[in-house]
């Protein structure tokens, strides 16, 4: 698929070195995606590491179904449009680069996705960013990183430095979905989806977001498109074709479990990882920071925890 990562293997990493290079580079990213934005038919937005991949998975296998195509490119912004017009132009964002093209105004955080309708997926802030600190050691490119302005793998974050870093952190990424969820009243039209919603009815959750992009889907598709998108096979087609998505490098052979991208696939594993001081903690700072209204305060692990 080719798209904003996939570009990185074209860009020799000494033209990413001055920060000239790194502001022009993220400018015109912000630039290509704010002309997609202008050009789409609806956004799928989620923070990174949230479970964006296999949800675009089960949605390409729906539009696969739906509209007869025979082994079509992952979902991205028209490239199944092309193939057939009726499909919708989806922008697949992390909004990570349009705020350098567009500054966004105090208290307008998302005013270029107002016009549009917007499908949001989140997922616990503690899971996410424990994935994506795997991702960052394991799998993300070196010129991504750069582009990021997140630190260098050589600085040898641990995982608990990682988590309070404030670029990349828990606080972070709270902050980041109050503000979606603060904004999405604006949007012409707003669908939330939730990570562990989708791990315990896959199918229903794939429902309301074809739905929501006016996909012509029956009980059936849904149902076979879960199945095509379980995290087994996930897993293995990871492991027999080496990535699902370009947007990172595949796992190295014989690597860690955590190494890919189809990591562990279950709700609240960050307690695997932290003590359970830290678990409190950041359980605590995720309640204090982001609305209750996405659920994520007061979780049944960490009631446990705390008795």
């Amino acid at each position: 698929m080719s798209g904003v990562n996939s570009e990185l293997e074209s860009i020799p990493p000494k033209g990413l070195m001055t920060r000239y290079g790194l502001y022009r580079e993220r400018r015109r990213r912000g630039a290509k995606e704010l002309g997609r934005l202008r050009r789409s038919d609806a956004v799928l937005f989620s923070p990174g590491n949230s479970g964006r991949t296999w949800l675009r998975v089960m949605l390409t296998r729906v539009i696969e179904r739906c509209y007869g195509l025979s082994a079509p490119p992952l979902l991205g912004f028209d490239n199944l449009k092309k193939l057939d017009e009726r499909i919708p132009a989806i922008v697949v964002t992390h909004n990570r680069w349009l705020p350098y093209y567009k500054k966004p105004h105090r208290g307008r955080e998302c005013a270029p996705y107002y016009p549009h309708r917007v499908l949001m997926l989140v997922r616990n802030p503690l899971d996410t960013c424990v994935s994506q600190y795997f991702q960052w050691q394991h799998r993300s490119k070196d010129a991504n990183v750069l582009l990021k302005g997140w630190p260098s793998r050589s600085t040898g974050l641990s995982l608990q430095e990682f988590l309070r870093h404030p670029e990349m952190g828990v606080k972070h990424l709270c902050i980041e979905l109050d503000t979606w969820l603060r904004e999405c009243k604006k949007f012409e039209g707003a669908c939330i989806l939730r990570y562990e919603d989708m791990l315990e009815n896959p199918a229903a959750c794939l429902g309301e977001a074809a739905s929501f992009l006016a996909l012509p889907v029956t009980e059936e598709i849904l149902l076979e498109a879960a199945e095509y998108g379980s995290f087994d096979r996930m897993k293995q087609r990871e492991i027999s074709k080496g990535v699902i998505d370009s947007g990172a490098a595949a796992a190295a052979s014989g690597g860690s479990a955590d190494s890919y991208k189809a990591r562990v696939g279950k709700v609240g594993g960050y307690v695997d990882y932290l003590t359970p001081e830290e678990c409190i903690y950041f359980s605590e700072l995720v309640a204090a920071t982001l609305s209750p209204q996405l659920g994520y305060a007061g979780l049944p692990e960490i009631q446990r925890l705390a008795t």
